[in-house]
């Protein structure tokens, strides 16, 4: 089953205003050297009693990784979870949320492919500024044009940048976003290779 967090909470210096029984926005991110992946989000409503974090290799059947139960009197508060075992290949992340009304909402999925620890990207930093760094640390050659979109958490793509296959170190200004949440996707030879969220 699904186990109780031991989270490190801290105290955010800003509250977000979330709608009554909304699921924040979350980040997963991969650490390729250690081979887990990192799940943050914030909890800004005092409508939500709990927190429960889903994985899915397909996006279709979820399995209950963590939960975590809100602290009443504690908003805005950060949590955090790490995911030690996620498995090789596509891992997809959700949070679900349970109101004190005991209604039920579900985030979109985020994916974090693992693979081997010299064979990936890694961004930095996070959370950006003005410019994001894509670092390719793989050992083998890279067989195609680096096609990378910039998404809104919604879809939608508001960048696009094709770069050379000898390329090993990518920036991208992002000084013109506004503060939020973003997903980065990079395909090589129409294949998805690697995607992160990150945010500004």
């Amino acid at each position: 089953m699904f186990k109780i967090l031991f989270l490190l909470i801290l105290l955010s210096s800003q509250a977000i205003v979330f709608g009554f029984n909304t699921v924040p926005e979350f980040t997963a991110v991969l650490d390729s050297k250690k081979k887990t992946v990192h799940i943050k989000w914030e909890h800004n409503s005092a409508q939500i009693k709990a927190y429960t974090v889903q994985r899915s290799t397909d996006n279709k059947t979820w399995q209950d990784i963590a939960l975590q139960r809100s602290i009443e009197n504690s908003i805005p508060r950060i949590f955090y979870f790490e995911d030690k075992s996620p498995a090789e290949g596509q891992n997809y992340y959700r949070l679900k949320s349970t109101s004190t009304a005991n209604e039920i909402e579900y985030s979109k999925s985020i994916i974090v492919i693992t693979g081997s620890a010299n064979k990936g990207w890694v961004m930095y930093p996070v959370p950006v500024k003005d410019f994001l760094t894509l670092e390719y640390r793989g050992a083998e050659p890279i067989k195609g044009v680096i096609n990378i979109f910039v998404q809104q958490s919604s879809g939608r793509i508001i960048h696009r940048l094709r770069s050379s296959s000898l390329n090993k170190s990518i920036t991208i200004p992002v000084h013109n976003l506004g503060k939020g949440f973003y997903d980065i996707r990079i395909m090589v030879q129409g294949e998805l290779v690697w995607n992160q969220r990150f945010v500004k």
